[in-house]
């Protein structure tokens, strides 16, 4: 798996204290480190602008802010630093009196104010060192009236803010507007470490904001500690890798290629879960079978193909059929109107995997399964319904699901433009590649019977995870912009 770990602020604070107290490094070079991480990293942007404007806080962020505008300076551009007050640190100070020393003087609120009144409409490329991942409580005013005017402002074509937008606070999703003041950057350098509270950074609907990410020689490989790190991971697309595992071998037979058993469809929803069956055969699965309790599940299934299995059962004579016990995995879900109480206290095969989708996803208090390998897929209202609390971020969810995940032994997949897998042992795995492609009906399910086909080749459910997400990421290349979730099986068909 191709992962990167993300760190708390906390954490964050940790390792930048062992590399300046423990290894030896100067504040002063870190800060030199990041700024030119930075400045090499939007060189192309530098150029867009008329003139670049910092705003600096009184922080190591600040002082980041500080080291950059004297590098642009230096390299020839048109550059103006503003600071909120004097910068705290040692290292910043040395910075900010660098800065001063060459553009003479680093100009305050009210001179920033004033230049803004007199400056041209999209002249500005704006940086945003004021308040770094550290800042924790409320805005002052003023910095509240100065976030909102350069959100508001037309005289800056672009935001670009230092490790984190100042003012973003993820847990203040949901609560009154006025504690949600912050820039609205249009890309955010993280440096150092990436940041677990900037995941899911949003100012508009659904539309995840830019982030990148800049090495400055954080030990964060050598020093994955229980105190530096809580087992939180970026993953990354891995888009080849999950159409090769996908392809057959020519060795192999029905059972090798992968087995699964699928359960759902009520009456006037077995689509559901026969488009969930659908994508694990046509992917390659080697033998599958349908149960549902609808009676006309068989007479659906064999119209469109004689050569599939089904059969009308509930679910607990299907926990008894012979097809389980040669099956790795088995999909619970698609197309189920209500959570199936054969579901309650069932003790799950030593060796099976089970994916619990849509109408299988319990209500608060509903007895769940037991096993070593069950997945929950639910989306944030079915997550809502399962926990009984409301979620507005992937950081408040996660907090629900550290707990809710090693208390029940079970994996759980929050679907949404960022997805979240939490593990029962602690770690957890982000997934921030959102595809509107994939807001439509029946990608639930489309999702659920990849998930199975990559389960049934003995993938580990943090890797099926992770290469049923990359093979998803495909959809986007669609040039139907609202493809159903048929048009996009069919796409991923045509790539094993």
């Amino acid at each position: 798996m191709k992962y990167n770990p993300l760190f708390t602020n906390k954490e964050s604070k940790a390792i930048d204290s062992l590399a300046i107290k423990e290894l030896g490094f100067q504040e002063e070079t870190l800060m030199g480190m990041a700024a030119l991480s930075v400045f090499h990293a939007n060189e192309d942007l530098w150029k867009t602008a008329e003139s670049i404007w910092i705003l600096c806080g009184t922080g190591g962020n600040g002082g980041d802010g500080y080291s950059l505008a004297y590098i642009l300076h230096q390299e020839g551009y048109n550059v103006r630093c503003f600071s909120t007050a004097p910068n705290k640190s040692e290292a910043g100070k040395f910075y900010e009196s660098l800065v001063t020393s060459v553009l003479g003087a680093v100009g305050n609120v009210e001179d920033f104010y004033k230049e803004w009144e007199e400056a041209k409409e999209d002249s500005i490329l704006l940086v945003d060192a004021i308040l770094g991942t550290g800042f924790q409580g409320n805005l002052s005013e003023e910095l509240a009236d100065l976030i909102e005017t350069i959100n508001d402002s037309d005289v800056f074509f672009y935001r670009l803010s230092l490790d984190t937008a100042s003012g973003w606070n993820p847990y203040n999703l949901g609560k009154k507007e006025e504690t949600n003041v912050f820039v609205y950057a249009d890309s955010i350098e993280e440096l150092g470490t990436r940041k677990w509270e900037n995941v899911g950074f949003i100012y508009e609907k659904d539309s995840v904001i830019p982030r990148y990410y800049e090495a400055i020689g954080f030990p964060i490989r050598t020093h994955l500690s229980n105190v530096t790190f809580s087992n939180r991971y970026y993953l990354e697309a891995d888009p080849e890798t999950a159409i090769q595992t996908l392809k057959r071998k020519n060795k192999d037979h029905k059972y090798s290629a992968g087995s699964a058993l699928f359960y759902g469809g009520s009456d006037g929803m077995e689509g559901a879960i026969l488009l969930s069956e659908q994508a694990f055969s046509r992917l390659g699965g080697g033998i599958s079978k349908i149960f549902s309790p609808s009676l006309k599940i068989s007479s659906l299934v064999l119209k469109e193909d004689l050569s599939k299995m089904t059969k009308t059962s509930s679910l607990a004579e299907t926990f008894e059929d012979p097809f389980l016990k040669k099956t790795k995995t088995i999909v619970v879900g698609p197309g189920l109107t209500q959570y199936p109480n054969d579901l309650s206290g069932w003790s799950v095969p030593e060796d099976l995997r089970l994916v619990l989708d849509a109408g299988a996803i319990p209500t608060k208090g509903s007895p769940l399964p037991k096993g070593n390998q069950i997945l929950l897929t639910p989306h944030v209202g079915e997550l809502n319904r399962m926990t009984g609390k409301t979620h507005h971020s992937v950081q408040a969810a996660y907090d629900t699901l550290i707990d809710y995940c090693s208390g029940n032994y079970v994996y759980v997949l929050l679907k949404s433009f960022v997805s979240l897998l939490v593990c029962p042992d602690g770690s957890s795995y982000v997934w921030e590649s959102p595809n509107p492609k994939l807001a439509t009906m029946g990608t639930g399910d489309l999702l659920s019977g990849i998930l199975a086909r990559y389960l049934s080749l003995d993938l580990t459910i943090p890797e099926s995870v992770h290469m049923a997400l990359s093979f998803l990421d495909h959809s986007k290349q669609l040039e139907e912009p609202y493809p159903s979730a048929h048009q996009i099986l069919k796409s991923l068909v045509e790539l094993v």
